[in-house]
């Protein structure tokens, strides 16, 4: 018999010496065992816990990362967590089933040691071992409170076969079948599954998926039930043309479509291939279309009330032209400053670029570049004349031209984050790097070469990539 759902959230470490061993506590003692099934010592990274206990309810376990000493399991027993302890607590759902309760933490953990306790005591302990392949769930995107099973999205690295035997989601026992592919057509389906339903959720109530699909682990993230309303189509621009629920600006290779506020889920298909993509008030790029030419888009909008809209579009293409991108900038290397500097730059259009046309600049004035011609999707780095690659840094790729200027930067690139651009022969601004602090041996870098220059989301800083496509 099933009974109550309880979603312990983390409320959020001190060394006393650890307690080894669980405590019966009134119920008796209390068998633990695991789903998958493993011994303590090698448990998943995506798990069920299964305590075999009469007295144990829904809520009245927590688990915490590292082990627990006899200070923290007498703060345990009086409902008053320390800091310290709060920040190692880990979120679970737990339900009882024919007499046993069960525990399920609802994200992936890391290897470590893991300990489950209650307020009679320590319940046990277990150690995480390397995770298993892990298929993400990406849609609804995790955290979602849609209310609704209706149309659920995991995937993978297409490393191994997906399963197609039924998934219970639980408490509630819904079985849903995975489906190949994002949608109907089957589309990504060496990478992806899919699970169709008419389950509608109660407001409280929360769902997990299993552990498990075939060889994969499960993505744990819970399913909760709430009214949403449907998305807000845009209102476009003279400029744009309305697609979907957003709006298309079309240039001579690409289409970039602005979308609305709210999780969306967007399939679209070219005559050359197919995008899959998860928005929230923000733009995403079609990208490999011919210029000059009229091309069909079509595909479909999930929102998360569970509504779909179904979109078929020709949009005619405008002719092809530059299009050099500031791709990544190495302000602050381990090596000597400013020899060691460079600026990445890559031609992310469809036709050669003439360097020559473009100046960089900073707040100190500009750089004009020397002629040189890059290939479609070539990279360069813009490097001062006595540029000595330092044995410190991440060395260029092999082969990657160095185009030698003057001088980066009035007196070198800042260390503290400064705005880079880069314009055409009329200083129109072509394309442009925010001004990002970043430690010492880390790049700031775009996260495509295509991403918008106004999204702060579209940068990042870290290990460099010199002459290579951005991780």
């Amino acid at each position: 018999m099933r009974t109550l759902l309880a979603l312990a959230l983390p409320v959020l470490l001190c060394c006393d010496p650890p307690v080894p061993t669980p405590a019966s506590g009134n119920g008796g003692a209390r068998k633990v065992s695991f789903e998958p099934s493993a011994e303590s010592s090698a448990v998943s990274a995506v798990v069920r816990v299964h305590i075999d206990s009469a007295s144990l309810d829904a809520g009245d376990v927590t688990l915490f990362q590292g082990e627990l000493s006899t200070y923290y399991l007498a703060r345990i027993k009086s409902g008053e967590l320390p800091s310290t302890l709060a920040a190692r607590q880990i979120p679970v759902v737990s339900w009882r089933s024919n007499g046993v309760l069960i525990v399920a933490p609802v994200r992936a953990l890391s290897p470590d040691t893991y300990s489950l306790a209650a307020g009679s005591g320590l319940v046990g302990q277990f150690q995480v071992v390397s995770p298993a392949p892990l298929l993400s769930r990406l849609w609804p995107p995790a955290g979602s409170t849609t209310g609704l099973l209706r149309h659920i999205i995991y995937c993978g690295d297409g490393s191994m076969p997906l399963g197609t035997a039924p998934l219970l989601f639980e408490p509630g026992d819904i079985a849903l079948t995975p489906l190949p592919g994002v949608d109907d057509s089957g589309l990504f389906s060496t990478r992806c599954l899919h699970l169709e339903s008419d389950v509608a959720l109660e407001p409280a109530q929360i769902v997990v998926p299993p552990a498990t699909a075939g060889a994969w682990a499960l993505d744990p993230a819970p399913f909760s039930g709430a009214v949403v309303q449907p998305a807000t189509p845009l209102s476009c621009t003279t400029e744009e043309t309305a697609f979907g629920l957003g709006c298309a600006a079309v240039a001579d290779d690409r289409v970039t479509v602005r979308t609305p506020a709210g999780a969306l889920l967007w399939t679209v298909n070219t005559e050359s291939g197919s995008l899959l993509e998860v928005t929230d008030a923000s733009q995403f790029v079609i990208r490999g279309l011919a210029p000059g030419t009229s091309e069909h888009l079509w595909g479909s909008v999930h929102d998360e009330s569970g509504a779909e809209q179904d979109f078929d579009s020709v949009v005619d293409m405008n002719p092809a032209r530059e299009r050099p991108v500031l791709n990544e900038v190495l302000a602050n290397p381990l090596g000597p400053e400013p020899q060691s500097e460079w600026l990445e730059l890559v031609n992310d259009g469809a036709i050669p670029l003439d360097l020559s046309h473009f100046s960089v600049r900073d707040s100190g004035g500009s750089t004009p570049l020397p002629s040189a011609t890059l290939a479609v999707q070539e990279y360069a780095l813009l490097v001062r004349e006595d540029f000595a690659p330092s044995a410190s840094d991440v060395p260029p790729a092999p082969g990657v031209r160095l185009i030698r200027v003057p001088q980066l930067g009035t007196t070198g690139l800042s260390n503290s984050g400064e705005a880079l651009a880069l314009v055409d022969g009329n200083f129109t601004l072509i394309s442009a790097l925010p001004a990002v602090a970043a430690k010492a041996g880390e790049s700031l870098a775009r996260r495509h070469s295509w991403s918008p220059d106004d999204d702060p989301s579209a940068f990042t800083t870290g290990t460099p990539t010199p002459g290579a496509p951005n991780d």
